[in-house]
């Protein structure tokens, strides 16, 4: 007992030496919280065949062959099952081999299969137009010549809404997040240069082809650059003939993210943290005091944690590859 690590070993352990010091079966059920047959099961075993450790999860040692498990794992990376009885079902279909959905589940935890979500990308997502703006971004960033710069851009609307997200919590205790019954929102207009970590943000009453004008405005005023990279996605704001007429005379040069990219635009990371010092596991009563942190990130926190930013924001970009989901 004192050697074992396996809780499972343990308890049979003391059920044995216990019951041969001179408690009753019930009596002992009663003290370790098992049913009599239990207790009198592990000594029935420890009697006939010395055993005091339990089988193997599933009940058993895995039944598939070397081969087997190589066939099911190449099966289930095609097919997704939601329910553990039906890959029990096709074992025992194709290999005439029968498992319990505990045994199965250890086989898969075992072969390093895990239940989890797919991950939703957008259905229009072309990842061959994502790679090849992946090699013109980087084409462009090498070529980038003394006095330009490059800013990636985008939009944001913050809402008085908590967000609720993961954290350590000690089980049995539930935790609870108020919510609020309106959702206002604020609106922003961001860009962001990678070297040196600039960052320019402004709020607007709603970001439509006005703001995005006023904003690109703004950003000529702030940066001396001679020729100023933007990068953006296709929003209606971003891509109208008041832009285009503002283009011809500005130092503002514009390149488009590939349609339904937001992977590729760093500054959804600022976005991110942004979030995380605001809204994240936070409850405002009011939209005022939610407003007021949020507009206290951008104009006070971003100075203070510009470490944690440089760290975080890049353009290591998220490919995304396609593999759709197969249900079996």
């Amino acid at each position: 007992m004192k050697r074992t690590k396996d809780a499972a070993e343990w308890k049979r352990l003391f059920v044995i030496l216990t019951y041969d010091e001179g408690l009753s079966i019930e009596e002992l059920a009663k003290f370790v919280r098992l049913s009599p047959a239990t207790v009198e099961q592990y000594l029935k075993d420890y009697s006939s065949r010395n055993k005091t450790k339990n089988d193997p999860r599933g009940g058993s040692e895995s039944k598939l062959s070397p081969d087997e498990s190589e066939k099911l794992e190449k099966h289930l990376s095609q097919t997704t099952y939601s329910k553990v009885k039906n890959i029990v079902a096709y074992v025992e279909t194709q290999f005439g081999k029968k498992y319990s959905r505990s045994g199965m589940t250890s086989w898969l935890e075992d072969h390093g299969f895990a239940y989890k979500q797919p991950q939703k990308v957008p259905g229009k997502l072309n990842p061959e137009e994502q790679e090849k703006f992946i090699q013109e971004y980087y084409k462009l960033k090498a070529n980038l010549q003394a006095g330009e710069e490059l800013y990636f851009v985008d939009a944001v609307h913050p809402e008085h809404q908590s967000q609720a997200v993961c954290g350590w919590i000690k089980k049995g205790e539930c935790k609870t997040l108020q919510t609020s019954g309106k959702q206002l929102r604020l609106h922003f207009a961001g860009a962001l240069c990678l070297e040196g970590m600039k960052i320019v943000v402004n709020e607007y009453e709603t970001v439509d082809a006005d703001a995005m004008l006023d904003f690109f405005k703004k950003l000529e005023t702030q940066s001396q650059a001679s020729t100023i990279h933007v990068i953006l996605d296709n929003a209606r704001a971003n891509k109208n003939k008041k832009i285009e007429e503002y283009l011809t005379t500005s130092r503002i040069k514009i390149r488009y993210l590939p349609p339904y990219s937001p992977n590729l635009n760093p500054i959804e990371r600022l976005w991110r943290v942004m979030r995380e010092f605001t809204l994240y596991n936070c409850y405002y009563p009011t939209c005022t005091a939610c407003f007021a942190k949020i507009r206290g990130f951008f104009t006070e926190e971003i100075p203070r944690i510009m470490d944690i930013l440089m760290s975080r924001i890049n353009d290591k970009f998220q490919v995304i590859k396609l593999n759709p989901v197969n249900l079996g």
